[in-house]
Protein backbone atom coordinates (compact mmCIF):
# COMPACT_ATOMS: atom_id res chain seq x y z
CA UNK A 1 0.00 0.00 0.00
CA UNK A 2 2.57 2.53 0.27
CA UNK A 3 3.01 2.41 -3.31
CA UNK A 4 -0.51 3.06 -3.74
CA UNK A 5 0.00 5.93 -1.43
CA UNK A 6 3.01 7.12 -3.67
CA UNK A 7 0.68 7.26 -6.96
CA UNK A 8 -2.12 9.40 -4.99
CA UNK A 9 0.25 11.49 -3.28
CA UNK A 10 2.44 11.60 -6.79
CA UNK A 11 -1.35 12.20 -8.51
CA UNK A 12 -2.16 15.02 -6.07
CA UNK A 13 1.20 16.65 -6.81
CA UNK A 14 0.59 16.53 -10.04
CA UNK A 15 -2.34 18.29 -10.39
CA UNK A 16 -0.98 20.81 -8.03
CA UNK A 17 0.58 21.97 -10.21
CA UNK A 18 -1.10 21.93 -13.02
CA UNK A 19 -3.91 24.19 -11.10
CA UNK A 20 -1.12 26.81 -10.50
CA UNK A 21 0.12 26.55 -13.99
CA UNK A 22 -3.30 27.26 -15.11
CA UNK A 23 -3.71 30.36 -12.59
CA UNK A 24 -0.31 31.32 -14.27
CA UNK A 25 -1.77 31.54 -18.27
CA UNK A 26 -4.06 33.27 -16.97
CA UNK A 27 -2.09 35.94 -15.22
CA UNK A 28 0.18 35.44 -18.27
CA UNK A 29 -2.40 36.33 -20.71
CA UNK A 30 -3.62 39.45 -18.52
CA UNK A 31 -0.33 40.66 -18.56
CA UNK A 32 0.08 40.25 -22.36
CA UNK A 33 -3.66 41.83 -22.60
CA UNK A 34 -2.10 44.94 -20.41
CA UNK A 35 1.19 45.28 -22.79
CA UNK A 36 -0.62 45.25 -25.79
CA UNK A 37 -3.04 47.70 -24.64
CA UNK A 38 -0.21 50.40 -23.24
CA UNK A 39 2.54 49.33 -25.59
CA UNK A 40 2.90 51.48 -28.42
CA UNK A 41 1.47 49.78 -31.58
CA UNK A 42 3.76 50.02 -34.48
CA UNK A 43 2.26 50.95 -37.26
CA UNK A 44 2.77 50.67 -40.92
CA UNK A 45 4.55 53.71 -42.30
CA UNK A 46 3.17 55.44 -45.29
CA UNK A 47 5.32 55.58 -48.12
CA UNK A 48 7.20 58.91 -48.52
CA UNK A 49 6.07 60.44 -51.46
CA UNK A 50 8.28 62.60 -53.69
CA UNK A 51 6.98 64.95 -56.01
CA UNK A 52 8.58 64.33 -59.46
CA UNK A 53 10.04 67.89 -60.37
CA UNK A 54 8.42 69.51 -63.25
CA UNK A 55 10.27 69.66 -66.68
CA UNK A 56 11.57 72.72 -67.56
CA UNK A 57 9.68 74.40 -70.49
CA UNK A 58 11.07 75.62 -73.39
CA UNK A 59 10.53 79.58 -74.28
CA UNK A 60 7.60 78.79 -77.03
CA UNK A 61 5.14 76.62 -74.53
CA UNK A 62 5.99 79.75 -72.11
CA UNK A 63 5.30 82.31 -74.39
CA UNK A 64 1.97 80.19 -75.15
CA UNK A 65 0.93 79.85 -71.51
CA UNK A 66 1.40 83.27 -70.70
CA UNK A 67 -1.07 84.45 -73.45
CA UNK A 68 -3.65 81.64 -72.60
CA UNK A 69 -3.45 82.16 -69.17
CA UNK A 70 -4.02 85.88 -69.65
CA UNK A 71 -6.80 86.20 -66.62
CA UNK A 72 -5.39 82.80 -64.90
CA UNK A 73 -4.86 83.90 -60.91
CA UNK A 74 -5.35 80.36 -59.90
CA UNK A 75 -2.83 77.71 -61.12
CA UNK A 76 0.84 77.73 -60.46
CA UNK A 77 3.90 78.71 -62.54
CA UNK A 78 7.18 76.80 -62.15
CA UNK A 79 10.60 79.26 -62.83
CA UNK A 80 11.09 78.78 -66.35
CA UNK A 81 7.40 79.67 -67.20
CA UNK A 82 7.67 82.68 -65.50
CA UNK A 83 11.23 83.90 -66.56
CA UNK A 84 10.70 83.37 -70.19
CA UNK A 85 6.97 85.17 -69.88
CA UNK A 86 8.49 87.99 -68.00
CA UNK A 87 11.31 87.72 -70.25
CA UNK A 88 8.85 88.02 -73.44
CA UNK A 89 6.76 90.88 -72.11
CA UNK A 90 10.43 92.73 -71.49
CA UNK A 91 11.10 92.41 -75.34
CA UNK A 92 7.40 93.21 -76.58
CA UNK A 93 7.45 96.69 -74.30
CA UNK A 94 10.75 97.20 -75.18
CA UNK A 95 10.18 97.13 -78.91
CA UNK A 96 7.20 98.56 -79.31
CA UNK A 97 8.21 101.56 -77.05
CA UNK A 98 11.55 102.32 -78.92
CA UNK A 99 10.95 101.42 -82.50
CA UNK A 100 6.90 102.72 -82.81
CA UNK A 101 6.38 104.69 -79.47
CA UNK A 102 3.43 107.27 -79.13
CA UNK A 103 -0.07 105.98 -77.94
CA UNK A 104 0.52 102.19 -79.89
CA UNK A 105 3.18 101.58 -76.92
CA UNK A 106 0.95 102.79 -74.24
CA UNK A 107 -1.82 100.41 -75.10
CA UNK A 108 0.65 97.37 -75.52
CA UNK A 109 1.61 98.30 -72.32
CA UNK A 110 -1.50 98.16 -70.73
CA UNK A 111 -2.39 94.56 -72.69
CA UNK A 112 0.44 93.51 -71.19
CA UNK A 113 -0.36 94.20 -67.34
CA UNK A 114 -2.84 91.94 -66.63
CA UNK A 115 -1.16 88.65 -67.93
CA UNK A 116 2.02 89.93 -66.18
CA UNK A 117 0.16 90.32 -62.79
CA UNK A 118 -1.61 87.08 -63.34
CA UNK A 119 1.86 85.10 -64.02
CA UNK A 120 3.52 87.05 -61.06
CA UNK A 121 0.24 85.87 -58.49
CA UNK A 122 1.04 82.33 -59.64
CA UNK A 123 4.24 82.37 -59.24
CA UNK A 124 4.35 83.22 -55.81
CA UNK A 125 1.65 80.69 -55.36
CA UNK A 126 4.02 78.77 -56.72
CA UNK A 127 6.84 79.38 -54.17
CA UNK A 128 4.29 79.23 -51.55
CA UNK A 129 4.09 83.07 -50.39
CA UNK A 130 1.21 84.42 -49.94
CA UNK A 131 -0.41 86.20 -52.95
CA UNK A 132 -1.32 89.20 -50.53
CA UNK A 133 2.79 89.30 -50.34
CA UNK A 134 2.33 90.68 -54.08
CA UNK A 135 -0.90 92.22 -54.17
CA UNK A 136 -1.08 94.62 -51.46
CA UNK A 137 2.30 96.26 -52.20
CA UNK A 138 1.75 96.42 -55.79
CA UNK A 139 -1.64 98.07 -55.16
CA UNK A 140 -0.14 100.85 -52.83
CA UNK A 141 2.74 101.38 -55.23
CA UNK A 142 0.13 102.11 -58.14
CA UNK A 143 -2.20 104.15 -56.40
CA UNK A 144 0.01 106.33 -54.64
CA UNK A 145 1.15 108.81 -57.05
CA UNK A 146 -2.86 108.97 -57.74
CA UNK A 147 -3.07 110.46 -54.93
CA UNK A 148 -0.15 112.70 -54.48
CA UNK A 149 0.10 113.41 -57.98
CA UNK A 150 -0.91 117.19 -58.46
CA UNK A 151 2.10 117.77 -55.71
CA UNK A 152 4.65 115.53 -58.03
CA UNK A 153 3.80 116.84 -61.18
CA UNK A 154 4.70 119.85 -59.91
CA UNK A 155 7.86 118.70 -58.14
CA UNK A 156 8.54 117.40 -61.43
CA UNK A 157 8.40 120.42 -63.75
CA UNK A 158 10.41 122.27 -61.69
CA UNK A 159 13.28 119.92 -61.56
CA UNK A 160 12.78 119.38 -57.43
CA UNK A 161 12.57 116.01 -55.61
CA UNK A 162 10.63 115.28 -52.81
CA UNK A 163 10.45 113.40 -49.79
CA UNK A 164 7.44 111.37 -50.57
CA UNK A 165 9.08 110.78 -54.13
CA UNK A 166 12.08 109.65 -52.18
CA UNK A 167 10.23 106.85 -49.94
CA UNK A 168 8.15 106.52 -52.90
CA UNK A 169 11.65 104.99 -54.61
CA UNK A 170 12.94 103.31 -51.65
CA UNK A 171 9.85 101.03 -51.55
CA UNK A 172 9.36 100.70 -55.44
CA UNK A 173 13.15 99.11 -55.09
CA UNK A 174 12.58 97.13 -51.57
CA UNK A 175 9.65 95.36 -53.68
CA UNK A 176 11.33 95.13 -56.61
CA UNK A 177 13.96 92.97 -55.06
CA UNK A 178 11.64 90.57 -53.06
CA UNK A 179 9.97 89.91 -56.22
CA UNK A 180 12.80 89.39 -57.99
CA UNK A 181 13.69 86.83 -54.35
CA UNK A 182 10.32 85.34 -54.86
CA UNK A 183 10.45 84.72 -58.61
CA UNK A 184 13.83 81.97 -57.66
CA UNK A 185 12.57 80.36 -55.31
CA UNK A 186 11.97 76.49 -56.03
CA UNK A 187 8.52 75.03 -56.44
CA UNK A 188 6.87 73.92 -53.46
CA UNK A 189 4.76 71.18 -55.07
Amino acid sequence: MPTVKKKTAKKTAAKKPVAKKAVVKKTTRRTVTRRTTTRAVARPVAPVVVAKPRPAIDPIMAVKKFWTGYFNVTGRSTRSEFWFGILFAFILSFVFMFFVGGIIATIVNYILVIPTVALMVRRFRDAGVSVWWYLVPELLLVLAPMFFGPSWAQAMMTNTVTLGMKIYAVCFWVFFIFKLFVACIPSKK
